[in-house]
């Protein structure tokens, strides 16, 4: 738990501390620490901590790169949003316990679709015996239907759990969403559809599901997210049994650090069926970067 409440106290800090000086570059090369005062379509104002309140002409100021540039220099990727996230803990004592957890995610918005991936790693020992040991990568890509906020949407997702009867999982689906609100700082949508899972391991099964699923996002203050997700997958084969994942999640951007925030959030998987407990929740802290 000490992982956690350091990260509670980091969040704390990245709230309470105003952000540093803006580093602005000018077209001769020049670049300068500044705080942004106002800003204008041609003119920015900004405090120098020597000169004083300055008025630089944007005609002078040398454009911002282009965001989200391909991976090394390539297009690879180029246009898409990424992070990598990791973070850890121990313990040593009456008992010696560790648990890392990695995540990697990227995301598009296009003028004619979105598309989102998703993956994460989860390991935890006790007294050198592994107790986790699970990974999976999700895709979903939106195809949107004009300004209609219709959207036919495609997903397919793989998962790996060591201590699982089924101890690997592949899923797809396919369906029908609706984009229920969106404004700056709100994002809701919701699908329906169907798809299937198969299972290998001691469990070895085909399973039809249905896909009832809805997705939320707010964004209460600057650099600051929560995001909640829950998709409930209906067994048609042995109705009323079913899966139903959800996620929730809050950012937070530290200011001092451009593209570095702070995650916490938990990821629960039930499955009505799974022998033993039927939850399977893993709660995590991660420093996460932009690149």
């Amino acid at each position: 738990m000490r992982l956690y409440q350091a990260l509670f106290f980091l969040v704390l800090f990245s709230i309470s501390i105003p952000a540093l000086a803006k580093e602005v570059e000018l077209n001769n090369g020049d670049k300068i620490d500044v705080s942004v005062v106002e800003e204008t379509d041609k003119t920015l104002v900004v405090d120098h901590p020597q000169l004083g309140r300055i008025v630089i002409p944007k005609k002078d100021i040398k454009p911002p790169a282009e965001p989200n540039p391909g991976i090394f220099g390539t297009s690879f990727m180029k246009g898409w949003s990424r992070n990598f996230g990791a973070g850890f803990s121990g313990s040593s004592g009456n008992s010696t316990d560790a648990s890392f957890n990695a995540a990697l995610a990227a995301s598009r918005s296009a003028k004619d679709f979105r598309g989102n991936f998703t993956s994460a790693f989860f390991f935890a020992s006790t007294e050198g015996t592994r107790n986790s040991n699970e990974f999976f990568a999700n895709y979903k890509h939106e195809f949107l239907l004009g300004k209609s906020g219709f959207f036919i949407f495609l997903q397919g997702r793989y998962q790996y759990d060591q201590f699982q009867a089924w101890e690997n999982r592949i899923s797809s689906s396919t369906g029908l969403g609706y984009d229920i609100y969106e404004t700056d700082k709100i994002f809701l949508t919701g699908e329906i559809g169907f798809g299937f899972s198969r299972t290998w391991g001691n469990e070895r099964q085909w399973r039809p599901e249905g896909v009832v699923g809805m997705t939320f996002s707010w964004k209460p203050l600057k650099g600051h997210e929560l995001q909640l997700n829950a998709t409930y997958y209906p067994d048609f084969d042995d109705l009323p049994e079913f899966r139903l994942l959800a996620n929730a999640a809050y950012i937070v951007g530290i200011t001092q650090i451009e593209g570095l925030s702070l995650q916490v959030g938990t990821k629960n998987e039930y499955d009505s069926k799974q022998p033993g407990d039927n939850n399977n929740l893993k709660y995590y802290g991660n420093l996460v970067y932009d690149f």
